[in-house]
């Protein structure tokens, strides 16, 4: 089978491939030329694109697993579960004692699981909120020492 055919002329390079695809290199064109032309449209893409991919798929990802982890932590500590079980007795301790025991022991755990989870929701917003704003101040803060560096 052949692969392709190399053929040699003095100006130019061409690669047949057997597809039928033709890559024509004139000897004008450099590699170093080509390869810098190409780095530079990148980086410059890049740049472009960056501020787009954060505040879009960058934050939708962020807030996909800020929603996530806060389901997940609510199912981990079953607040959903105590608030259903709050009125049944625990160790079926089905006597007036024990029905008041379990009610207190249940509401206790439960305040202070739903302090615990109040305060990891707001943690979790306020790194949300930090991830967001994190952009603005590098800008914000470049521009206050090369732009404005002698503005109060």
């Amino acid at each position: 089978m052949r692969v392709g055919s190399y053929t040699r002329s003095k100006f130019e390079l061409k690669v047949t491939i057997s597809r039928g695809i033709l890559t024509a290199m004139t000897a004008r064109q450099n590699i170093g030329v080509l390869a810098a032309r190409s780095i530079f449209i990148d980086l410059i893409g890049d740049a472009v694109y960056f501020p787009l991919w954060w505040y879009s798929s960058g934050l939708q990802q962020i807030l996909l697993g800020f929603a996530r982890s806060v389901t997940e932590t609510a199912d981990h500590l079953s607040l959903r579960l105590l608030i259903l079980n709050i009125f049944r007795p625990m160790f079926a301790q089905s006597d007036r004692t024990g029905r008041i025991i379990s009610f207190f022991m249940r509401l206790v755990i439960l305040i202070g699981r739903s302090i615990y989870f109040f305060v990891y929701v707001l943690f979790r917003m306020l790194l949300v909120i930090i991830w967001a704003a994190i952009p603005v101040l590098i800008v914000y803060r470049l521009a206050a020492i090369y732009v404005f560096p002698y503005a109060v």
